[in-house]
């Protein structure tokens, strides 16, 4: 990351479960992250997501996934080099979403220099508000790897 605006979009519903993971990270770095970087809640909704982060060079995309690995598990992948994997099912309530939003943003030249993807493996996606068990432990995880990336600046792994 570099000293330009770092942006992070926490992606999910607060309302179907595990969905809500990425929104409940961006909420607890609120507040915590140093000068410079914004952090926002968003539904996953591809022109929106294009729009939150046009702007911004350094962005990390945290959500939920549904992959078929273990409840819990943390991926990390480098979108501005390659696409997210097939087997990557993101909870959105559009037809399109996350991966969608980022390959378009790429064909048309929109995409930011440096964009990160955090996933967590989901358990629950009903509706209903609360994470489970070991999507809780998840976040604390991912919220120290963020702030510990932020405060060195250097990229998330990938």
């Amino acid at each position: 990351m570099t000293d330009a605006p770092v942006l992070i979009l926490g992606i999910g519903n607060r309302y179907r479960g595990d969905d809500a993971f990425g929104c409940i990270v961006a909420g607890e770095l609120t507040g915590r992250v140093p000068q410079g970087v914004t952090c926002i809640e968003h539904d996953g909704e591809p022109a929106g997501l294009i729009a939150c982060w046009r702007g911004h060079e350094d962005v990390i995309l945290i959500d939920a996934v549904s992959s078929g690995a273990e409840a819990g598990e943390i991926f990390r992948f480098d979108l501005a080099q390659k696409m997210l994997p097939e087997e990557f099912n993101l909870y959105s309530t559009h037809a399109f979403g996350v991966p969608q939003a980022v390959e378009l943003a790429r064909a048309l030249g929109k995409l930011p220099r440096d964009i990160r993807f955090i996933g967590v493996e989901g358990e629950n996606f009903d509706a209903g508000e609360g994470l489970s068990p070991a999507l809780s432990e998840a976040k604390d995880a991912v919220v120290a790897e963020v702030l510990n990336a932020l405060k060195s600046r250097k990229s998330i792994h990938a």
